[in-house]
């Protein structure tokens, strides 16, 4: 979690950058008037992104350099100076997206490219509205660049969870992606499989895909620790030391792999199952595939490039009403054997 930033904003005022380490951000506004967000790649008198919340029936996103465009949604009575209310905000290489709390879907968006943005700004635009602006951003923490060291600690393991008592992330849990908040790895069983998913905070649940649909599950497990890395892929090409999540539920058992991926603003962390050459995550009750995506990999020097060593992995989780009876509850990943992928 990030810093608090609480102020006050009216035209005229001088605008204050903020250096930020993430591409997603949250915050809450009160005012009568009008309220503006800049993203730059640089602090100066323009921003490279400007995007508006307005009671003027209009909030739009507005592009400055190059190619100039406009992208305005009709949003009457969007802010009011009696409550805070909260949106997100979001960008990356495929646009930038602005939402309300509570709501996926955004309620104005821009298909550009927003890389690169190292500031963030918040003022007036218009002094046709002399109103105060009353913000509270969720500002991300800035995190200064390490000195390169080797990894000697940091194994990925995973910790057993029951919702009904424990509805918080454990300490060194893998953040894996971001939905209006920082999503986590799980996973869970399912109908005589063991498949990665998200869990997300705000609602106490974990939620995995299969069979088409999204479902959440009460007993599950979280991935924690930090000596890995996400790297980009596609369809069943696997990559040395991708980490094993899983396996599906037919008599193979084939693997499942820890993926996310980019969908409609959002990073969301799923399982890779090659066979069907897609990673699907859980967005909305469906399960979404994706051919290109991102896969979870734990580097190690004594790998040979074209093979892949499957980890020890163990798991032992009460059994639910969606696993079938004659399934055995705990599945050990303990194979000692080697499998040719294709190298990237």
């Amino acid at each position: 979690m990030g810093d608090i930033a609480e102020f006050v904003t009216m035209h005229g005022y001088q605008k204050v950058f903020y250096k930020i380490t993430s591409s997603a951000i949250s915050f809450e506004i009160k005012t009568t008037g009008n309220a503006v967000i800049g993203l730059a790649k640089k602090i100066g008198p323009e921003c490279d992104f400007l995007i508006a919340i307005g009671n003027d029936r209009r909030s739009w996103i507005k592009k400055l350099h190059g190619r100039e465009f406009r992208e305005v949604a009709e949003t009457p009575n969007i802010l009011t100076p009696h409550e805070f209310r909260r949106f997100w905000l979001s960008w990356d290489g495929d646009g930038i997206r602005l939402g309300g709390e509570g709501h996926n879907n955004p309620i104005v968006a821009c298909n550009c490219k927003a890389t690169d943005m190292k500031y963030i700004t918040f003022f007036v635009i218009s002094e046709h509205y002399q109103f105060p602006v009353f913000w509270r951003v969720e500002l991300p923490p800035v995190i200064k660049k390490p000195a390169l060291k080797p990894i000697t600690e940091g194994e990925l393991y995973w910790v057993p969870i029951e919702a009904d008592t424990d509805v918080l992330p454990p300490d060194g849990a893998l953040i894996g992606g971001y939905e209006k908040e920082n999503l986590y790895v799980i996973r869970s069983k399912h109908r005589g499989s063991v498949t990665p998913g998200k869990f997300v905070p705000s609602l106490g649940l974990s939620f995995i895909s299969w069979g088409g649909e999204s479902h959440n599950k009460s007993t599950y497990e979280v991935l924690c620790g930090f000596d890995c890395m996400w790297v980009p892929t596609s369809k069943d090409r696997i990559p040395v030391g991708a980490v094993v999540g899983g396996h599906s539920e037919n008599i193979e058992h084939e693997k499942l792999y820890v993926g996310r991926v980019r969908h409609l603003g959002h990073i969301i962390p799923g399982k890779v199952q090659p066979s069907h050459r897609v990673c699907y995550v859980a967005y909305e009750g469906k399960e979404v595939g994706v051919e290109n995506y991102e896969i979870l990999v734990v580097p190690e020097q004594r790998r040979c490039a074209n093979t892949l060593l499957v980890p020890h992995m163990e798991m032992n989780l009460e059994s639910d009403d969606d696993n079938d009876d004659d399934h055995d509850s705990s599945v050990d990943y303990n194979e000692d054997a080697h499998f040719f992928v294709e190298a990237l």
